[in-house]
């Protein structure tokens, strides 16, 4: 029987939006993080390596028939729209749209391999996966994988090469927190020093590595350990990519029983962005040249964002302006983006003026302190 869709995992990284999506694991293979919610009450798997091959199959035939409808750039819309209504089911149907997509939106740059660690696969199931991938799609730039510091740091030099030269070349590693102590409070299963052999490992393989720090998961307590240890990280690894996931206290996760039984005390807003500074304050731009982002609507301050050996000084800066200002003004943009707004402070004037001026109500009758605080949670918390 012909085979008309390919499975597609629940998340990919935001930098990942247009990629093609193709599930070669399922769920999580540690799946004990006590800030994390997704896979929660779901077990690990491993998908054969036939059926991934036939997935890969099934979006290479895609793009084939997609294309017959393209002429000099333009589109034949209604040829196009003619094909994806005879698809058999609404799964096709959604592959066919995600393949179109990848082509229009994506520029064919990218196929991102799920679920939360593919990199725990055998190197030779890795070697075949991307071979197939990349005499596929020889247009692709990138196949983009999760991976965990623990399974990368157990791969051999020799074998994270021959997945690199198989085509393979970006990783997002959550690394959260560079802290041991830290990491055992989360129970993320991997140590500081899994951390920076694997990050080393995985740059000497010349691959890209793209690494996620946390602020605020160690809570007030642990705030500058989080930040000056996670900083040792970066130094040791050099990371292609840094990515700000400023941490929130999910109410349904595990760590809302720490905060519960009085063991954890989550930063307020504006700590955890001093976090960031702290951060920032530790990097040493002589020792590291990667990209510190804040690509996504969780971090407060988008502008926090460049090279680590050319823009650090610009984004204390930029830290620093904010924390300068009166605490009204921080307020207003605190609960703009919040309620997200996606621009930086100075770009308020382009708000509605008439939601501006209900921001500014909110602020001035909502007390600061635990009312201020529980206030952008609840907005916080309906973000991943």
């Amino acid at each position: 029987m012909e085979q008309y869709s390919f499975k597609v995992g629940p998340i990919r990284p935001p930098s990942e939006a247009n990629s093609l999506l193709l599930q070669v694991t399922e769920n999580c293979s540690w799946n004990r993080c006590k800030f994390c919610t997704l896979y929660k009450g779901q077990q690990f798997r491993t998908r054969p390596v036939e059926d991934i091959k036939n997935d890969i199959d099934v979006m290479a035939k895609y793009r084939d028939m997609i294309l017959l409808h393209f002429d000099d750039n333009r589109i034949d819309e209604n040829a196009l729209n003619k094909e994806f209504a005879s698809l058999p089911s609404y799964e096709a149907k959604m592959c066919y749209q995600m393949v179109f997509t990848w082509m229009t939106r994506g520029g064919k740059q990218a196929i991102f391999l799920q679920d939360a660690n593919t990199m725990v696969l055998r190197p030779n199931w890795l070697v075949e996966i991307a071979s197939h991938i990349s005499k596929n799609f020889p247009e692709l730039k990138r196949i983009t994988s999760y991976g965990r510091a623990d399974s990368l740091s157990k791969i051999s030099p020799e074998d994270m090469k021959r997945i690199a030269d198989a085509g393979l070349n970006r990783i997002h590693s959550g690394y959260e927190t560079g802290s041991d102590t830290v990491l055992k409070l989360i129970e993320k299963g991997v140590t500081q020093e899994q951390e920076i052999i694997a990050g080393q490992k995985v740059k000497e393989a010349g691959i890209e590595l793209s690494i996620y720090f946390m602020p605020g998961v160690g809570g007030r307590a642990l705030s500058n350990e989080n930040a000056v240890e996670t900083a040792k990280v970066i130094n040791e690894v050099d990371p292609d990519f840094i990515r700000l996931r400023t941490f929130v206290l999910r109410s349904s996760s595990p760590m809302n029983e720490l905060l519960s039984s009085g063991d954890y005390e989550e930063c307020t807003d504006i700590e955890k962005l001093i976090e960031i500074r702290e951060l920032l304050a530790n990097i040493d731009p002589a020792r590291v040249s990667g990209k510190l982002t804040s690509d996504h609507i969780i971090n407060l301050l988008p502008g926090v964002d460049g090279y680590l050996d050319k823009d650090i000084y610009n984004m204390l800066d930029h830290i620093d302006s904010f924390l300068a200002l009166p605490r009204r003004e921080q307020k207003i943009y605190q609960l703009a983006r919040r309620r997200g707004f996606p621009g930086d402070r100075k770009d308020l004037e382009n708000m509605r003026k008439i939601d501006l001026e209900n921001i500014k109500t909110k602020v001035d009758s909502t007390s600061d302190g635990v009312e201020w605080e529980f206030l952008l949670h609840d907005y916080l918390d309906r973000y991943i």
